[in-house]
């Protein structure tokens, strides 16, 4: 291994342990414990144990889409809960081919691991397509690996069909429940979240890009109705325009009258005050105040050029040959098929459990975050097998077992949004408990065991993934990415510009992975793209963008 790439593993770990910022996502995890406890608790009580897996997993459609408006985010559960489905059916079906085999020990682990790798490559090509955001491809993964080693029969196959989409529909309508009270409560955080970034982007330069990142994925969360909405002048649409045109004016040179410069504080002052007292409004779901009318003359500019809900065309791109997205999902797919076949040979039980180590390393496309999160991962599955240790033994009944595993996934809900490590915990007591669910046979410090060599061995074989498969198609990508950005600058259309350069910021985070590479390359090389040509670029891309929103004007 390179010395470039180790220093810069070194590096990338550093912060394992830091929280994201933000408020506690304490409705979320209350969502997901209902939609767990409700399709959990009814399969209990009709005496079938074995179908809780396929209840609980189908129910996770819930995490999908949650930032989306509900007219939208029906649309992305659905989707969700068809996809897990299909992967539990996938991993019952491996299960019950691979159980059937006239082979013994490890060679019947085969034909599962190379389904469950499968899956794994399919989900994560999808999850980066349609960008769904965590957990992304990892879920699929989990459930095809659960059901694989499950002991299901054909005749089971139906059921477990039926109880995931009707767990996942349940889920769907928690998930929708609080449009009752708030029906635009998803654009209107969003517009929030936009404009408390951009205040912080006011006061702190360096904070800019993601400022800027807010700005454009609330212009997506905007999309359908932000044409509609952007004649209000006191609509989601004005103000998340607002926030805009104040960010390109904080990060723009200083106005002047006449020959006496004027501080960009003082220009900005009722702009970011009234963007301020808008904030409590946003979060709310009372009448929101009026925009100034200097910040919102544009919004419909704004509007009709977001991004909107092209999924279907991403995915089409996705499947085209020399996609930018085949490597990463190519480096999944073949670590997970890696990692399961070795467990296996190493006689350990469970082998999935490395499947899916090493799909959640490699949910990221960078080599540093691959490397963080495997660090990540580890700590938090062993630190979540004494946790296992306290519940499991006391899940003893249907009712322990429903409350123990009902409170493991308001954990994950909890704590894994501020940290990976911190939302492994629950996670890996929650594997645990539904792995028991099937059968108490296997002793529970043979299952702890076989849990915490698993991830050690998944999570190994994720980051030599990331250092071996390498993305050819990176490099293009990002130099159609800085010519896109030219031209629509050139062009002077402040929609496409803004898409462009946040696919610019993609393009340049896909190429992260890398990173070491072009670092260790010569000078000059022209296998790298110079950091500083990007950085120029995205300067002035956004220099142009608040020229043509008028900012400060």
């Amino acid at each position: 291994m390179p010395t470039a790439a180790l220093l810069h593993l070194a590096r990338s770990v550093r912060g394992w342990g830091r929280l994201a910022p933000g408020p506690a996502p304490w409705a979320d995890a209350c969502a997901a414990a209902v939609w767990t406890a409700v399709p959990l608790a009814l399969v209990l009580a009709a005496g079938t144990p074995l179908l809780a897996a396929p209840a609980t997993f189908g129910s996770m459609a819930g995490v999908y889409g949650r930032a989306e408006p509900y007219a939208r985010r029906w649309r992305t559960q659905a989707a969700a809960g068809v996809v897990m489905s299909a992967a539990l059916l996938a991993g019952a079906l491996a299960g019950i081919a691979g159980r059937a085999l006239p082979v013994g020990g490890w060679g019947a682990e085969v034909v599962p691991a190379l389904v469950v790798a499968v899956v794994a490559l399919l989900a994560k090509l999808l999850s980066d397509a349609v960008r769904t955001g965590p957990p992304g491809g990892l879920m699929p993964v989990f459930a095809a690996g659960t059901l694989a080693h499950t002991p299901l029969t054909a005749a089971d196959l139906p059921a477990v069909v039926l109880v995931a989409l009707a767990s996942a529909a349940f889920a769907a309508g928690v998930s929708a429940a609080p449009g009752l009270r708030r029906p635009d409560g998803p654009e209107r955080d969003a517009v929030a979240r936009a404009l408390a970034a951009v205040l912080a982007a006011v006061h702190d330069p360096a904070a800019h890009g993601a400022a800027a990142l807010a700005v454009h994925r609330a212009w997506d969360v905007l999309a359908p109705g932000a044409a509609r909405t952007a004649g209000d002048p006191a609509g989601p649409a004005r103000w998340l325009a607002h926030a805009e045109r104040l960010l390109h004016a904080a990060a723009g040179p200083a106005r002047t009258a006449g020959p006496v410069p004027v501080p960009r504080q003082r220009v900005l002052a009722a702009d970011v005050d009234a963007a301020r007292a808008a904030l409590p409004a946003l979060r709310g779901r009372g009448p929101l105040p009026p925009v100034p009318a200097r910040a919102g003359a544009r919004a419909e500019v704004l509007g009709h050029g977001a991004t909107g809900d092209g999924r279907l065309r991403a995915i089409a791109d996705a499947l085209r040959p020399a996609s930018v997205l085949h490597a990463p999902a190519l480096r999944v797919g073949a670590a997970c098929a890696v990692s399961a076949v070795l467990a296996a040979a190493a006689g350990l039980g469970h082998t999935y459990w490395a499947a899916v180590a090493a799909a959640a390393a490699l949910q990221s496309p960078s080599l540093g975050v691959t490397a963080r999160r495997a660090v990540q991962r580890s700590l938090g599955t062993l630190a979540g097998l004494l946790l296992a240790a306290l519940l499991v033994p006391l899940a003893t009944g249907d009712a322990s077992l429903w409350a123990s595993t009902v409170a493991c996934m308001f954990l994950v809900e909890l704590l894994m949004p501020r940290n990976l490590a911190l939302g492994t915990v629950p996670i890996t007591a929650l594997s645990l408990l539904l792995t028991r669910l099937g059968s108490t046979a296997t002793p529970l410090e043979s299952l702890a065991g076989d849990r915490a060599l698993d991830t050690l061995l998944g999570v190994a074989v994720g980051v030599a993934a990331a250092l071996a498969v390498r993305n050819r198609h990176a490099r293009a990508h990002l130099e159609r990415a800085l010519g896109a950005v030219a031209r629509s600058s050139a062009a002077g259309d402040a929609a496409a510009l803004r898409h462009d350069l946040a696919v610019l910021r993609d393009a340049h985070d896909l190429l992260a992975d890398d990173s070491w590479d072009a670092r260790a390359g010569a000078a000059g090389s022209t296998s790298t793209v110079d950091p500083e040509r990007v950085r120029r670029a995205e300067r002035d891309g956004y220099r142009r963008l608040g020229e043509l929103l008028g900012a400060g004007a």
